[in-house]
């Protein structure tokens, strides 16, 4: 809710601070730029001190930064917003993955993924409508104050329910990777560089990072597509687009749940599918369609930049254990925040070149089909051979 409220506003502060297409995408990239300097040492942090701590403390920073925003009236303002929310942000991702390892076996790790990760969608979808509603009718900067202050109150919950591991609660403690663990224990090298010389792991890395790219993309620009190229108020495109995100509430847990109970833990098979669709879906977009195909391909796209995530999201635990869990997320996080630091000044670049919306998802379908061709690479029989072991 605090990262996406700014994407359905675009169109009204093009408005009213005088920015174009290109200046609208790099205020995106600046928040993907402190995003993606953090990720390893937000990672890092969260396996030596802790989820929890990462967690409460990153949103603490996230609420600051969209007041910044909220009471920008300069574009140096508005990028020093997005540069604080980006380290706040950087915080989440990573260390929330670790607390749902901590708490799950590994046999059901990409069920609880999915389901959590229901929140991306819900998140997502609830802050693009919330923030399309409040920057219409109250104005843009009511979409930097009304999401911070419902963060505050879930961040109050958190710190007061949540605690990192089972046995702070009193429960056993999974015996699931002693092995894995052990192995990674007798390593004497650093915990860093055990992560960073992971073959596998940079092949993830580059899928992830073509797969975000598209997210992103997606996420950031298709309220303004449906605005400008359909003619709609930003209400209404931000009520669409939080629409047809819905379904990706589905995919997330259905994909977890196909993954580690009908295709015995493994990742490929499902996100070789999601790629393969989301290429197709975005190439259709590609072309000059009419609102009702339009807006069916786009629920399809909602579904596909969800369902990839979550399978990607599980590699590190499943190659590294809970031990290394929040550095190795935080290592694929850093490609991801590449991706997003670079998709949106591209995308919003091209839009401004072309005049046009179309070859920005052109742009999208190659990204993804260069995707497909990565994950062909990912040898998960080493993985599984390792769990083995």
């Amino acid at each position: 809710m605090n990262r996406f409220n700014y994407s359905p506003i675009i169109p009204l502060l093009k408005a009213d601070l005088d920015i174009s297409n290109t200046q609208a995408g790099w205020l995106m990239a600046l928040f993907f730029f402190t995003y993606t300097i953090f990720q390893l040492p937000a990672g890092y942090l969260g396996d030596r001190y802790g989820p929890r701590k990462m967690l409460t403390g990153g949103a603490l920073i996230s609420i600051f930064g969209n007041l910044i925003f909220s009471q920008a009236t300069t574009f140096g303002i508005l990028s020093a917003g997005q540069l604080v929310n980006g380290l706040g942000q950087s915080m989440g991702w990573t260390s929330a993955l670790k607390l749902i390892v901590n708490w799950f076996p590994r046999s059901r790790r990409a069920t609880a993924i999915g389901i959590f990760a229901t929140c991306v969608t819900g998140g997502s979808s609830l802050g693009i409508w919330i923030s399309g509603w409040l920057g219409d009718h109250l104005g843009w900067q009511s979409s930097f104050i009304v999401p911070p202050g419902i963060m505050a109150a879930v961040a109050l919950v958190f710190w007061i329910l949540v605690r990192d591991h089972p046995q702070e609660k009193g429960l056993p403690a999974f015996d699931d990777e002693i092995d894995l663990e052990r192995q990674i224990e007798a390593d004497p090298r650093s915990p860093l560089m055990v992560v960073l010389s992971n073959r596998i792991l940079w092949t993830v890395a580059l899928v992830y990072f073509c797969f975000c790219y598209v997210q992103f993309g997606c996420l950031v620009w298709i309220p303004s597509f449906l605005k400008e190229g359909y003619g709609m108020t930003v209400d209404r495109a931000s009520t669409i687009c939080a629409i047809i995100l819905l379904p990706g509430a589905l995919a997330s847990p259905l994909a977890g749940f196909l993954s580690d109970h009908y295709f015995n833990g493994k990742r490929k098979p499902l996100i070789l599918l999601g790629m393969f669709v989301l290429s197709g879906s975005t190439l259709i977009l590609a072309f000059n369609v009419n609102l009702i195909l339009a807006s069916c391909v786009l629920s399809v796209v909602g579904l596909m930049i969800i369902m990839p995530d979550i399978l990607l999201a599980a590699y590190p635990s499943d190659i590294l254990s809970r031990k290394l869990s929040a550095t190795g997320m935080g290592f694929l996080t850093t490609f991801t925040s590449i991706a997003g630091m670079i998709t949106t000044p591209l995308s919003g670049k091209i839009i401004d070149r072309f005049d046009s919306y179309y070859a920005v998802f052109f742009s999208f379908a190659v990204v993804s089909f260069a995707g497909i061709l990565l994950t062909l690479c990912i040898q998960e029989k080493n993985i599984f051979a390792g769990r083995q072991s």
